[in-house]
């Protein structure tokens, strides 16, 4: 089966032999997505935004690698879409700067605040970022035309005294430093690094006592700033004090006074302490600890609130802990700012059918398949709800979908034909396929029992042949004695004539079901085995009572444990 063929009845694991939660924790690459769309930005991008080469991450941890290939991955799948929320868009490839840039890829971080801006360009933190980075890189010129313009979208942000300042300082221009970097010591989140700056602009005009008393302040501010140590060493040595410049020397680690700057911290905190926090999360669920897990997502999501694809795994997490009402809340709450998103959209449809609410439902599901018409799992829940309501032409569409989109979603084969035959479709046509099906999937009962029953039972001669039908039935309940091969047995001795044994076989059918099967089947079994001891065969073909022959029981719990998520932090 498939990555998503047993989540669309119950959900199972991906290929490869993984652990159930991998369909969560880690990204999987879309289908379509065969070149990088980064490296190679689609026809319909050109010229609006700049490809983004990947670059060798190699050398970095795990984590990392694993969050730039989601970041990655999710921007692929936005920029693939035909009409995609620009705002989403650019915060995406903020993100990926962000990851970029605290792991020191400076070209592709610049690279991707680049794009941001142009999806984006009324937002500050754009070119402020922008701005930020060639100002670590020591690009100058650069800095200072991303912080000018970050100053035009908003003047007021009290850290850009303090970046201009270490621009212009930067530059030589030192008159102009220091007066912004006196402005800056004028916000208390700000005084300790500006200080330090002012300290150095002292000892360079060699007011060196000036210098002392700045650098000891800002050191009082924060005593962990220990790269203060070493202008302090100077500026004592100047005055003659040896003995201090010798142990504020030796102190001198490289360590720049903090600022205050919600922008600043934001990029680093979000991207450095929200993954392993969501990563932990995912191992937890991994262990089928749900309740750890939500405390996890948790703790994440008040580092990184706008992280919509963790408050979906939050959501997912949540339900599985047992918090309906919960995982309803978080899904609404991604929704409210990403309408987009068609996981989250199809879970609260999955929430929305197990409540009983089956109109909702389907709404939902067709909005998923909106927003993703290949949703495999919309597509088989859809036919699903609409081949109960006895609407069957539909149903059939829906399950030929989800075919196309995963072709081994098994249930999905066979209740298509089903649906198929409520419509008209000829039993010839039918039997061919399924022989097509079978021959794909030699193992799968259900396939072989609906096949079985059509060569027992079919009104078209062509397809009618209980002799087969009992010859295959015969052979596969000695290898295998499974109740619908018992079943099928039972029917083929029926359809020969052979009713004595059509009963025995029932008979043993209802005594290995009695304690494994709900009381209405065993009623079903029943049935049928007092039809066959006053000699009648079957009349129904496919039987609208059979379990087998209706889509599964509705089960919240597999899509939201084992469906697999894109990008699930």
């Amino acid at each position: 089966m498939s990555t998503r063929a047993g989540a669309l009845c119950g959900w199972r694991s991906p290929p490869k032999g993984s652990a159930l939660v991998l369909c969560l924790s880690l990204a999987t690459v879309p289908a379509w997505a065969g070149a990088d769309s980064l490296a190679e930005p689609p026809a319909s991008w050109q010229g609006r935004i700049r490809a983004v080469p990947e670059s060798d991450t190699s050398g970095a941890e795990p984590l990392v690698q694993q969050a730039i290939r989601e970041a990655r991955d999710t921007l692929s799948t936005r920029l693939a879409q035909p009409a995609p929320d620009l705002t989403a868009l650019a915060n995406s490839f903020g993100q990926l700067g962000a990851i970029y840039q605290l792991h020191e890829v400076q070209a592709a971080a610049e690279l991707c605040y680049e794009n941001a801006r142009q999806l984006q360009p009324e937002d500050f933190r754009w070119p402020y970022y922008g701005g930020y980075l060639a100002l670590r890189a020591g690009q100058t010129e650069k800095a200072l035309q991303a912080f000018l313009a970050a100053q035009s979208l908003r003047p007021d942000y009290p850290p850009l005294a303090l970046r201009f300042g270490e621009v212009w300082l930067e530059k030589g221009d030192i008159t102009r430093a220091r007066t912004l970097f006196e402005q800056a010591a004028r916000e208390p989140g700000l005084q300790s690094a500006a200080l330090y700056y002012l300290g150095q602009i002292a000892t360079l005009d060699r007011r060196f006592e000036a210098a002392v008393e700045q650098l000891e302040q800002a050191l009082r501010l924060n005593p962990q700033a220990s790269e203060v140590h070493y202008p302090l060493a100077q500026a004592y040595r100047a005055l003659g004090r040896d003995d201090l410049a010798r142990e504020h020397l030796g102190r001198f680690r490289q360590r720049i006074p903090t600022a205050e700057d919600p922008l600043i911290s934001q990029l680093q905190g979000a991207v450095k302490r929200s993954i392993p926090l969501f990563s932990r999360g995912m191992q937890a669920i991994n262990d089928r600890d749900y309740l750890s897990a939500t405390q996890w997502f948790a703790q994440g999501l008040a580092v990184d609130p706008d992280n919509d694809a963790a408050r979906v795994s939050y959501a997912r997490a949540l339900f599985l802990a047992g918090e309906t009402a919960g995982a309803e809340r978080e899904l609404r709450a991604a929704l409210s700012r990403r309408p987009d998103l068609s996981l989250a959209r199809y879970l609260l449809g999955v929430l929305q059918e197990a409540a009983g609410q089956s109109e909702e439902a389907a709404t939902a599901y067709r909005e998923t398949l909106r927003l993703e018409p290949g949703h495999a799992g919309a597509h088989f829940a859809l036919g699903n709800l609409l081949f109960r309501r006895g609407l069957f032409g539909e149903a059939a569409e829906h399950y030929s979908a989800a075919l196309a989109a995963d072709r081994d979603v098994t249930p999905a084969q066979l209740l298509r034909l089903l649906a198929l035959r409520s419509t008209g479709a000829s039993d010839a046509t039918l039997a061919k396929e399924l022989d097509d099906r079978i021959a794909t999937r030699p193992q799968d009962p259900a396939l072989a029992y609906a096949k079985l029953r059509l060569l027992a039972l079919s009104p078209d001669p062509a397809v009618r042949n209980p002799p087969l039908a009992l010859e295959w039935a015969t052979a596969l309940a000695l290898q295998q004695p499974l109740p619908p091969y018992l079943e099928a047995l039972a029917v083929a001795y029926a359809a020969t004539g052979r009713f004595t044994e059509a009963a025995e076989t029932q008979q043993t059918l209802i005594g290995m079901m009695t304690w494994m099967a709900p009381p209405g089947e065993t009623e079903r079994l029943r049935r049928s085995a007092a039809r066959y001891q006053t000699q009648q065969a079957p009349d129904a073909v496919w039987p609208a009572d059979d379990p087998l022959l209706q889509p599964p029981p509705f089960d919240p719990m597999g899509p939201f444990r084992d469906y697999p998520a894109a990008l699930p932090f």
